[in-house]
């Protein structure tokens, strides 16, 4: 029913904590810091104020005293020290803040950044034999190595010492260097292991200067290191996020002259930058150098000391930038011309896609626009002289590292981590590749884990809703992998207008109403419009911020995603229509009607009175109640989608996925179970412990047998308040169709014999709600006048009722005679009785 699934990290009501108080902070941010494990008051203010004296012992982490004391004999010795680092954001940086440092101790080094293109990723060997041909005897490696096995015995064998760097994935052999520093050796116990690459080479820098010095000189390094932990997406907890919220504050100062300079080149006020203009606006002009081969523009920039020589570099990273983004673009269209001509891109859980002569420094950013789009892990290869390299990207909860190592009798080279890798192989081994790795996938992704899982942090109420929560919430930045951007779910918001805007008409701007209207903006959503209409009832899923114009502040919502609540015409909505079709039972499947004494009956379970025993009560927390044993009934459409609703909201862990059932007898999963207008009779009611009730019962029968049934431990909650009985007193009006328009139907087929009709179309074509149409077939069904069936074409997305007239029967037509008409004539007299 949804594209996504969102999950609620706190579901219920926002109240006031002892923590909210004593912080003296809003229950909303009190109750998003409990969403991040933050529970008392020292971790919070930790949280939102972490300071730099908060940073780690770097020589906690194994090799770091040996790494020092090579590197200080080196110093001593003069001996030639080479750094050697990666093309992307982390390898620039972590190159430049070691470059950085020496220069600030007056000592000459040397660094090597491979060409992408040419290269490939990690340490070489033509590299290696080049640098100890100028006199190397020092390598010391950033952000790479830690895979480079062969290539440090080559080192070695040269007489270069080697102390590697690196913050990937360990495979089983670890490189013979003279020192490795990499906080996710099994054999290292520094207690944070998530630093990017830079985070790393800042450690080495921090042990190899004097405690005090190091709280003063620790600021020429920190934006540069900030720039690359946001970039390479990280954890932005622990260290990561002492160095995050105290390098923004520095960039904004701009002490770094090259940072500086390409901040203004992308635009960005320096006084106001935040972890999203880093992430979208300046790491990629970093990283598109790299990615055309031009990765020392990096180092050159964020190591002058020159403005007017910063801002030209700045300008020509510009321009890559540029072409980088017209060569994705050509690349990106390609690559999905290549799935839509192969049908098994459809039934594969892992995409494997090659292309001769793509762009090698541009695959890994359409394998993430790809993973994005289709929610699949994506592997992007390009084909040239027989071999294919490439980049991987995934999905939350799949680790292709771990089917790459499933894989490495194919690959000639890999690495990398769970959400990312690199990797190159022959040509040949590509269909086999795809094949293992799907094999892998079948085993570890169930269809369920490729519908991407939006969490939202709460349910935001009306009266929450300000421009002073948005200013709280900046006390939670900066934002980024493990501290994401609050988002936050609005539901049942009538949509009162809706257009598209942008120079291409590819975002889409709506307002909502409850009490009060509210913009929202969906970038690149555009395509979203045409699924809904002024008057529906939706809820939203989004990021709150403000439209300051023309000096007038205003709350801004920031679309993430949108699902229908209820549309305001449920007769061309197919998926309502769909319900109305469940609503009317078969002649194999008739309601069971139970005569009981309604005067008495309160009596025999324990209530007061009648209206004790039927009322219900909205006021309650319903997610305390969804869980794995649970019965959901509804018999409204309103009932219906406020259940779907509700349950979508649960953590996936609670449900496990859950069974909507139509009129039929309930399977033995302990998955909860969701059933729409029920024949309460078959169904086992007793191996339940919670049975929750959306709709009134459709007459006292029903709630004598569910009383009757239960067991003794169950908990019966009836989730509808007086006003929901108008939506089955609408039903119950509507289930019986007038004498004239079984004529109606009968007739129109006489002239038709046999049609297909698209179900948003049973309305128009006969000219009544689809609600009796169905009962109007399923009785002529009955009589064997006629005979229908449901036809969906996933392919086309669409829902259609094929009908065929029957040869004329023998005897005239009695409607009497109807077994599905006499039940719900019964079920109508019940109901009248009951209410």
């Amino acid at each position: 029913m949804f594209n996504k699934k969102w999950t609620l990290k706190h579901t219920g009501d926002v109240c006031e904590s002892e923590l909210s108080k004593k912080l003296k902070i809003s229950p909303e941010i009190s109750q998003i810091l409990k969403n991040r494990e933050i529970n008392n008051e020292k971790d919070a203010e930790i949280f939102m104020n972490p300071s730099l004296e908060y940073l780690r012992d770097p020589f906690l982490m194994k090799d770091m005293d040996k790494s020092v004391d090579r590197i200080k004999k080196a110093i001593d010795n003069k001996e030639s020290i080479w750094i050697y680092g990666d093309y992307d954001v982390d390898g620039v940086s972590s190159t430049s803040i070691l470059c950085l440092y020496f220069d600030s101790i007056n000592y000459p080094v040397n660094y090597y950044i491979p060409n992408r293109l040419e290269e490939g990723y990690g340490i070489n060997e033509e590299a290696i034999r080049h640098i100890h041909n100028q006199g190397c005897n020092l390598m010391i490696s950033v952000d790479c190595g830690i895979t480079s096995v062969e290539e440090v015995k080559i080192a070695n064998e040269l007489g270069i010492d080697v102390i590697i760097t690196d913050h990937h994935e360990c495979q089983s052999e670890i490189p013979n260097a003279l020192a490795v520093i990499n906080p996710k050796q099994e054999d290292c116990n520094y207690p944070f292991d998530m630093l990017c690459g830079c985070g790393v080479a800042f450690k080495l820098i921090q042990a190899l200067t004097p405690k005090e010095e190091f709280k003063n000189s620790l600021y020429k390094y920190l934006e540069i290191t900030t720039l690359a932990t946001i970039c390479d997406i990280v954890p932005l907890v622990d260290e990561n996020r002492i160095i995050v919220k105290n390098g923004l504050t520095l960039m904004s100062k701009g002490n770094n002259i090259g940072l500086r300079e390409l901040i203004k080149v992308c635009g960005v006020e320096t006084e106001k930058i935040g972890s999203s203009h880093i992430g979208f606006s300046i790491g990629p002009r970093i990283n598109a150098s790299g990615r055309l081969g031009y990765s020392m523009l990096g180092v050159e920039l964020f190591t002058t000391k020159d403005t007017e020589k910063a801002k030209e570099i700045a300008m020509l990273l510009e321009e890559k930038n540029n072409e980088r983004q017209l060569i994705e673009g050509k690349m990106y269209q390609e690559a999905e011309a290549i799935i839509e001509a192969n049908e098994k891109y459809k039934t594969d859980k892992v995409l494997v896609i090659a292309n001769e002569g793509w762009q090698h420094g541009v695959i890994g950013i359409v394998a993430s626009k790809l993973t994005e789009k289709y929610y699949k892990p994506t592997i992007l290869l390009t084909i040239e002289d027989g071999e294919a390299t490439g980049s991987a990207r995934s999905i939350k909860g799949f680790s292709i590292f771990d089917a790459l190592v499933r894989c490495k009798d194919l690959l000639n080279k890999f690495g990398g981590h769970e959400q990312a890798a690199g990797l190159s192989l022959d040509k040949e081994n590509i269909d086999k590749l795809s094949n293992e790795v799907n094999k892998f996938a079948d085993y570890e992704l169930t269809e369920e884990d490729l519908i991407e899982n939006v969490k939202a942090e709460l349910e935001l109420k009306e009266e929450s809703i300000s421009l002073e929560l948005v200013e709280e919430l900046h006390k939670l930045e900066p934002y980024g992998l493990n501290n994401p951007n609050p988002r936050f779910i609005v539901r049942d918001a009538i949509l009162k207008s809706i257009i598209t805007m942008g120079k291409n008409k590819q975002h889409i701007k709506f307002t909502i109403e409850k009490e009060k209207s509210y913009e929202c903006i969906g970038f690149n959503m555009a395509y979203l419009k045409e699924r809904y209409m002024p008057g529906d009832k939706v809820d939203v899923l989004f990021q709150l911020d403000e439209n300051n114009f023309m000096g007038r502040r205003s709350i801004q919502l920031l679309l993430k995603d949108i699902r229908m609540s209820y549309p305001k015409n449920s007769s061309t909505n197919e998926d309502i229509i769909e319900l109305f079709s469940k609503t009317i039972p078969s002649e194999n499947c008739l309601y069971d009607i139970k005569e009981v004494d309604k005067n008495s009956l309160y009596e025999k379970f324990g209530f007061d009175n009648i209206e004790e025993m039927i009322s219900g009560n909205k006021d309650i927390n319903i997610f305390d109640y969804i869980t794995k044993d649970t019965l959901v009934i509804a018999n409204t459409i309103n009932g219906f989608y406020r259940a779907i609703s509700d349950i979508s909201l649960v953590d996936e862990d609670i449900i496990d996925g859950f069974d909507i059932n139509y009129n039929v007898i309930m399977s033995n999963s302990d998955k909860l179970q969701l059933i729409f207008s029920p024949n309460i009779e078959k169904i086992n009611i007793k191996r339940y412990n919670n049975i929750i009730l959306y709709d009134y019962l459709y007459n006292m029968g029903d709630y004598s047998h569910l009383y009757e049934k239960a067991n003794n431990e169950a908990i019966i909650i009836k989730y509808y308040s007086q006003t929901d009985l108008l939506y089955l007193n609408n039903i119950v009006n509507n289930l019986i169709p007038e004498r004239e328009e079984f004529i109606y139907v009968y007739k129109f087929m006489l002239s038709n014999k046999e049609i297909n009709v698209d179900f948003k179309d049973i309305k128009k074509v006969f000219n009544m709600i689809p609600l009796k149409v169905f009962t109007i077939l399923k009785v002529f069904k009955e009589l064997l006048l006629l005979d229908f069936e449901f036809v969906y074409d996933n392919l086309l997305n669409t829902k259609s009722i094929h009908i065929k007239l029957l040869p004329k029967p023998d005897k005239k037509l009695n409607l009497d005679e109807s077994k599905i008409l006499k039940n719900l004539k019964t079920l109508n007299e019940k109901y009248r009785e009951s209410y």
